[in-house]
Parts: C-alpha cells; sequence; structure tokens
C-alpha cells in the first residue's frame, strides 16, 4: 500500500499535489512517494550523421539536461517542502527515467492512490498526457488534489449506478475506508432513467458499503449536478468526490461541459477521485 504525488517540477503546483496526497498518507497509514517521470533526452532526439547536425544534436541534448535539472530541483524543493516534519509518514523522493504516461500507469497500477494537480486535466499542461492515458486507455485510478490542504471526511461519492461510477467506488476503497464516512450524493433523475436497474439505488451501494465496514447516509443532489455536488461538500466538510469520469464522451464533455469537467474547473474544490 503506498500514495504517489505525481509532480510536474513547478513548485507551487507540485506542493499542492504533495500536501493531499500527505494527508491521504496518513489518514491510511502508508508510504509516500513524490514521483518525478522524464524521458532520457538522448532518446527523444533524432541523430542525423552529418558533421553539422552533430553539433546541434549535442548542443539540444544539452539544452534539455539543462532543463530537466531544473525541474528536478523544483520537484525535490516542493517535496521537501511538504514533507517536512511529517515524521509519521515514510516519505521517498524518485526520479523515474521514463515517459511521465508509463511511470503514472506503473504507480496507478500498484498503489492505492495516485495524486495529480487538479491543472492536469488542461490540456496545456505537462502532466495532461498522463493524465488523459491513465483514464481514458489504462482504466486505472487517481485523484486530483483540492483547493485545501486536508482531506478529511466524510467522501461524497457520485452515484447513478453507472459501470464508471461502481469502478469508482470499487478502486478507491481503501480511501473510503480510511475516511470512514460516507455520503452516497445521487440526482433522483437517474432512478427514473432506467427503473429496472436496481444497482442505481443508493441503498444498493449502501448495503455493499456495509459489508466494506463503512456507515454512510443518502442525501439528494439540488440543481444541477456538478454545483448540486459542490455545495454538498461545502456543507458537509467532505474533502473528497469520488465520481465516474466522462460519462459522455470525450469530445461531448469538451463540447458541452459535463459533470466531471465542471468539478475539474471549478475554483474551490475538494480532492476528486475519479475512474472511467
Amino acid at each position: 500500500m503506498s500514495v504517489v504525488a505525481m509532480l510536474q517540477g513547478t513548485v507551487e503546483t507540485d506542493l499542492s499535489t504533495m500536501r493531499t496526497a500527505l494527508s491521504l498518507a496518513r489518514r491510511m497509514n502508508a508510504p509516500l512517494r513524490g514521483l518525478c517521470a522524464l524521458p532520457d533526452p538522448n532518446s527523444a532526439l533524432m541523430v542525423i550523421a552529418t558533421p553539422e547536425a552533430a553539433g546541434l544534436t549535442s548542443a539540444t541534448t544539452q539544452s534539455v539536461f539543462d532543463m530537466q535539472e531544473e525541474v528536478l530541483s523544483n520537484a525535490r524543493e516542493a517535496f521537501r517542502t511538504a514533507t517536512e516534519g511529517a515524521e509519521s509518514v515514510t516519505c521517498e523522493f524518485k526520479h523515474e527515467v521514463n515517459t511521465v504516461e508509463r511511470a503514472a500507469a506503473n504507480a496507478a497500477a500498484l498503489s492505492e492512490a495516485v495524486v495529480f494537480p487538479r491543472i492536469a486535466a488542461d490540456g496545456s499542461q505537462p502532466l495532461n498526457p498522463a493524465f488523459e492515458h491513465i483514464l481514458m486507455d489504462a482504466h486505472l485510478p487517481l485523484v486530483l488534489a483540492g483547493t485545501a490542504t486536508d482531506v478529511a471526511g466524510p467522501a461524497i461519492i457520485a452515484w447513478d449506478g453507472s459501470n464508471g461510477a461502481a469502478r469508482a467506488v470499487r478502486f478507491h476503497l481503501p480511501i473510503l475506508k480510511a475516511l470512514g464516512d460516507v455520503i452516497i450524493a445521487q440526482n433522483a433523475d437517474d432512478l427514473e432513467k432506467d427503473p429496472q436497474r436496481e444497482i442505481s439505488a443508493p441503498e444498493a451501494l449502501s448495503d455493499w458499503l456495509v459489508l466494506q465496514g463503512i456507515s454512510s447516509r443518502v442525501m439528494e443532489i439540488e440543481g444541477e449536478v456538478a454545483a448540486g455536488l459542490l455545495a454538498m461538500a461545502k456543507g458537509s466538510g467532505a474533502g473528497l468526490i469520488i465520481a465516474g469520469a466522462y460519462g459522455h464522451s470525450r469530445l461531448t464533455e469538451r463540447l458541452f461541459g459535463g459533470t466531471t469537467r465542471r468539478l475539474l474547473k471549478a475554483d474551490s474544490a475538494p480532492a476528486l477521485a475519479l475512474a472511467h
């Protein structure tokens, strides 16, 4: 069992990621790893066998090395700052020579929680390829850091009975057990969509959670789903929302918004645990 914080080499952003990951590690009594993955510059460059290109390739390679050293330095600084005084948690910084997609997928497959910065959902950010790969290609879980530093209970489960929501709950069961208290949030319209699908009923999830030793209560989402979930989190003091990611296609989400994207774009929000 471990918690992994994906670091991108931007001090302020990495501090936020580390603090969310450290809070989870404390509650789960798990070791914490700060992971900064960077590819081998030599393998990323095309070698052209001419004297002129040889000098250009050498200079470019050195430039990439220098850039990577700056990224690593920033990531280490954020790691040291966030873990200073965290004697109760075993903390380790790791620089992995690998593509960030592969490194993050390996971490997600073998860890109890992998934490990304919230901005990783933005296509212009360096960790976005790993964010997209884990959710949409590898179908593995991840946690996006919240705007608050502490991940405290209760946890809110956005429940509609979908396969994505079910995977999100199962994948993040260790976190749910650590927090111990759960709110099952549901939009009443979800039950009306397919009344024959009994798993959509919040009582089905509640009964399953009881078997896992987790207490829960059911609350109805008021108004638009994303806004209702955020209001519920604020009112209950929840530090985590667990949800299935992208119920629609990514193209539809990008054109028309959608619950996932609205949660990701919120200025103030708890940590968000996702699976697709």
